[in-house]
Formats: structure tokens, C-alpha cells, sequence
């Protein structure tokens, strides 16, 4: 599951969009929630591994799941999308986000 910031631009999410197609279709069909006034709707459901863009995100996400959920999930986080669209060290973040992630869920996956 990815966890994003509201507002996000199209580049933003074009930049995103590519970056997990890159990683597998795994990752490029995870679902997407968005962040919202600092809160994730109820509805987040429970997930093996989260992507998420921002530490407010990451924040939000810690006060939506459950701590035993919180516990059995891959938490990664990467830095928001527009740092990442604009700052080659955020792109080299995002980059080791998806390696470990991906080595995360094949390991869960076998």
C-alpha cells in the first residue's frame, strides 16, 4: 500500500506511477490512500508493507492502524513527492525504499 500526501501534482504522481511500474507489478498495482487534512480515513486496511511519502504521512498512518498491525507490516518511508521530483538524494532515497521493499515482499511472498 502507498500513503500519500494530499495534493499531489500530476508530475508528482507521473514520477511515482513510473518509479513503482519499474519495481514489478506487485508494487505498480499496490493500492494507493492519500493523506487528508493530517488523517487517513478509518477504512485503511491492513497491508503486508507500506510505502510511505512523508514523515506526516508515516505520522498519520501510526495513528490510524493498529499497533499489532503496525508491527506485522514492512513500514518504508520515502521522502514526499515533490522533494523527490526535485532532489537527486531523494530520488536515490526512493530508489533504495523500492529495493527494500521489493526484497521485503519477496521474502514474505516465498
Amino acid at each position: 500500500m502507498v500513503v500519500l500526501p494530499e495534493g499531489c501534482s500530476a508530475r508528482e504522481l507521473d514520477l511515482l506511477g513510473r518509479a513503482l511500474n519499474a519495481c514489478g507489478t506487485m508494487l505498480a498495482r499496490a493500492a494507493r490512500v492519500t493523506v487528508h487534512g493530517g488523517q487517513l480515513g478509518a477504512d485503511v486496511p491492513e497491508a503486508r508493507a507500506y510505502l510511505v511519502f512523508g514523515e506526516a504521512q508515516a505520522h498519520a498512518l501510526g495513528r490510524t492502524l493498529p499497533a499489532a498491525a503496525m508491527h506485522r507490516a514492512q513500514i518504508v518511508l520515502a521522502d514526499e513527492p515533490a522533494l523527490v521530483l526535485t532532489s537527486a538524494d531523494a530520488k536515490r532515497r526512493l530508489w533504495s525504499a523500492l529495493r527494500s521493499l521489493r526484497r521485503a515482499l519477496a521474502t514474505v511472498g516465498s
